[in-house]
């Protein structure tokens, strides 16, 4: 399947159907996050690759053994929200899933997307300080990300993404 010829909505079915949840914890159904960000039209999609606890690495492994498929994820998402750009946050102590990132971005030739290395500080990895410190804005406390005009999606969501659009 070339998911490069459907549309949103056909994008949008394709995730619902695969059951795609969000896997940074809260597990809030992808499709819906994602039909929100499109229809409050944001701008930016922000995958979050930052763990939340010390100690935590298993989206590091993810992003050094599956850079590629984080990247072709991230695509299906900008194309589902319609957000125009889209930037990987890391923590800057995981330098190889960094390079991973980098050298699957180049090959991508895409350029809406960008790495961005953070400073590995507790609770970095929590959504509203993650978008605080990638955009320097703040989400209202009574308010969700797309009010400020962010998506934020974990790298594993976005490497299962590409898994249910190019392999059903």
């Amino acid at each position: 399947l070339d998911w490069r010829a459907l549309d949103d909505t056909s994008l949008l079915d394709r995730l619902r159907g695969a059951g795609i949840a969000g896997l940074g914890g809260a597990a809030f159904p992808t499709a819906g996050k994602l039909a929100l960000a499109r229809a409050s039209a944001v701008t930016h999609l922000i995958l979050n690759g930052a763990e939340c606890a010390p100690w935590i690495c298993c989206d590091d492994a993810l992003m050094q053994a599956r850079a590629a498929d984080v990247v072709l994820g991230a695509q299906v998402m900008l194309a589902t929200c319609g957000a125009t750009r889209c930037t990987i946050a890391l923590e800057d102590d995981k330098p190889e899933a960094a390079a991973a990132l980098a050298a699957a971005i180049a090959a991508a030739r895409d350029d809406r997307l960008e790495l961005v290395a953070l400073p590995a500080v507790y609770p970095l990895g929590a959504e509203r300080q993650l978008i605080d410190a990638v955009t320097g804005r703040e989400v209202p406390h009574d308010a969700l990300p797309p009010a400020i005009g962010v998506v934020c999606q974990n790298v594993g969501t976005a490497a299962e993404i590409h898994r249910a659009v190019e392999r059903g």
